[in-house]
C-alpha cells in the first residue's frame, strides 16, 4: 500500500489479477486501473509473459526499488536475492506497507 503516491497501472501484453481494496479484477492486454494511496492493492501476472507500465505520482518511489534491487547494467552479484527483509526495509523508508502477497 503506498501512503505517497497514486498509480496508475496498465497492462500492456498478457493476463493479470489486480485487487483494489476487497474488489478483484481481471485485466487484459490495454486495461488500466487507478490506484489511489492509502489503498491496499496487489497484482498477479497470470499469462506466461507480461509488459506493464506502472506510473506513480508523485515521483520518488523509484528509489525503493533502487535500494531493494540491483543495477541490471552491471552482471549479477552471485546469489544476490531480494529477500522479505530487504525489501520491507526499503518499503518502509519510502512509504510503502507490505500487507502481504495477493490473495
Amino acid at each position: 500500500m503506498h501512503t505517497r503516491e497514486d498509480e496508475i497501472f496498465m497492462l500492456i501484453k498478457g493476463e493479470a489479477l489486480l485487487w483494489l481494496g476487497e474488489e478483484r479484477m481481471e485485466l487484459n492486454e490495454g486495461g488500466i486501473v487507478y490506484l489511489p494511496k492509502n489503498i491496499p492493492h496487489g497484482y498477479r501476472i497470470t499469462s506466461d509473459t507480461a509488459d506493464l507500465l506502472m506510473i506513480t505520482t508523485p515521483g520518488g518511489i523509484e528509489g525503493m526499488f533502487r535500494q531493494a534491487g540491483r543495477d541490471v547494467t552491471t552482471p549479477r552479484p552471485k546469489d544476490f536475492a531480494i529477500t522479505p527483509e530487504r525489501l520491507a526495509e526499503a518499503a518502509e523508508q519510502y512509504g510503502q506497507i507490505i500487507l502481504g502477497p495477493p490473495r
